[in-house]
């Protein structure tokens, strides 16, 4: 290798090594896939390796593409805060931060939560995506995530947020006008509200199977806000957090001060991120708003 690689490639590798095609990684950057596809050619050649084992389905990393990632993401954090301090943002916080999250904590606890950050922080900008389809840190998609899944394996900060319950829940008027329910065995006989499972949710939002092995769907949702009116209007039975249950009162737990599944909602953010301002006084905040209150999460016995 006679001269050291341009930076601008290095920075295209990143990005089809997170998209995984060069027209995505494209409209990431902003340039036409023809570049891309140059840049990661004149790359290939100026390091003398192959980088990425190219397909029809798109691009994966050779062995010599893994070993170079740690060393770009090093660059490309190194160059963030370089930035950050020669624009004076070494005091400042400015920027954007991206945070997925799931559907309930994102609307009904982050962004509400945002109006003090906001205050604190005028030049400083969320952006909230709230959805059971977790938007991927691997391809920096997000800059922080929230999930109920354990934390991917990888050069990622991780942090254990809460315990999260759940419990069944239905209207009073759909318990009055049901058979009685005692024990776990008597779900069977009931419709119930629930997820959309077509392969594309966490398995980790399958808390109904748990309770009872062939569950009578009578709604289906990919929104838990969505499964939580239609069991308000008498749907069916729903498995809910008393977060999501406790928003209004026209829902009645099945089994009162039970938590009968229990999850782990956690935080993840690439390292390298973490090293930026902005995104470390996201990550404090998120973390102390949703450790300070426990009670939202847990059904109290």
């Amino acid at each position: 290798m006679d001269s050291l690689p341009d930076w601008n490639d290095l920075r295209v590798f990143l990005a089809v090594a997170r998209q995984g095609t060069i027209s995505l990684a494209g409209e990431r950057l902003g340039i036409e896939h023809s570049t891309v596809s140059r840049r990661i050619d004149r790359l290939e050649a100026d390091l003398g390796v192959v980088l990425f084992d190219r397909r029809r389905t798109g691009y994966s990393l050779t062995d010599a593409g893994q070993a170079l990632i740690p060393h770009a993401e090093r660059m490309e954090s190194a160059l963030l805060e370089a930035v950050e301090e020669s624009a004076g943002l070494g005091v400042r916080v400015k920027g954007t931060v991206r945070v997925g999250s799931p559907e309930g904590v994102g609307i009904h606890l982050i962004a509400p939560g945002l109006t003090k950050l906001r205050r604190e922080h005028p030049e400083l900008q969320v952006q909230l995506i709230p959805q059971p389809q977790y938007p991927s840190l691997v391809a920096r998609e997000v800059d922080i995530l929230i999930t109920l899944d354990p934390p991917e394996v990888g050069r990622y900060k991780v942090a254990r947020l809460t315990e999260v319950d759940y419990s069944i829940y239905c209207s009073p008027g759909y318990r009055d006008s049901h058979p009685p329910i005692h024990q776990l065995s008597d779900l069977a006989e009931h419709s119930f509200v629930d997820y959309i499972h077509d392969g594309s949710l966490s398995g980790f939002f399958r808390v109904l199977e748990e309770l009872t092995p062939h569950p009578n769907r009578s709604f289906t949702s990919t929104s838990v806000l969505a499964q939580r009116e239609a069991a308000a209007a008498g749907m069916g039975l729903v498995a809910l957090s008393p977060f999501v249950a406790d928003l209004s009162d026209d829902l009645v737990c099945v089994f009162p001060g039970q938590s009968l599944v229990t999850r782990t909602l956690w935080i993840t953010a690439p390292e390298d991120l973490l090293r930026l301002k902005r995104t470390r006084v996201v990550w404090d905040f998120i973390r102390e708003m949703i450790e300070a209150r426990p009670e939202l999460f847990r059904r109290a016995g």
